[in-house]
């Protein structure tokens, strides 16, 4: 006889299945988090599962969704704690980079695991996160009332070219992050200088 879950229940359930994909993917990547490691996590059979979402990539693609929404809410508080609101960018820039060398797991667009979640996802939703990627460093500019120095895609070629480096291997390049604070130092007030307010 199957359980019968409330509304609430299944918010409850959603919200943990959230927390323990994000969790699992960060260490052990996409093709390892796999819906019976989730269910078990959390404590839910694999029916439970299912009526919440109908794949895993549905889980997944929300998870992403809700990091993309975090990465925007935490640069945006950096800006928001400097008076000088190209330190703060800065700031959060040395917070993303971080963060994509501490998960690369989760952060690395370009792994083979990646490609294996891509491909599972319609095109329309592939595009929109690759839009919500963009729209998040443009929103973190705007926020920071910067204005560019450059046209904005070679501003933002420039700012991916120097957070890759949070996704080389420590092994095959030594000094990484000493690397990223140069490049970020040497090419930041290139590329921007603070709006009038």
């Amino acid at each position: 006889m199957s359980k019968k879950f409330s509304e609430s229940d299944l918010k409850e359930i959603k919200k943990k299945l959230q927390e323990a994909c994000l969790k699992s993917w960060k260490i052990r990547g996409y093709k390892q988090t796999n819906i019976p490691l989730l269910t078990k996590t959390v404590g839910i059979s694999s029916g439970a599962f299912y009526l919440i979402y109908k794949r895993k990539e549905d889980l997944f693609l929300e998870v992403l969704e809700n990091v993309q929404d975090n990465l925007l809410m935490t640069w945006s508080k950096f800006i928001e704690e400097e008076n000088q609101k190209i330190e703060g960018f800065k700031k959060g820039l040395q917070w993303l980079f971080h963060e994509f060398q501490t998960f690369p797991n989760l952060y690395d667009m370009n792994s083979a695991e990646y490609d294996l979640f891509l491909a599972k996802l319609p095109t329309d939703k592939i595009e929109e996160l690759k839009q919500k990627s963009a729209d998040l460093f443009e929103q973190a500019i705007s926020q920071a009332n910067l204005k560019l120095l450059l046209p904005e895609d070679e501003v933002m070629n420039i700012i991916h070219s120097i957070l890759f480096l949070s996704l080389v291997d420590r092994d095959t390049l030594q000094g990484t992050e000493k690397t990223f604070n140069f490049l970020l130092n040497h090419t930041l007030y290139d590329l921007f200088e603070e709006g009038k307010k």
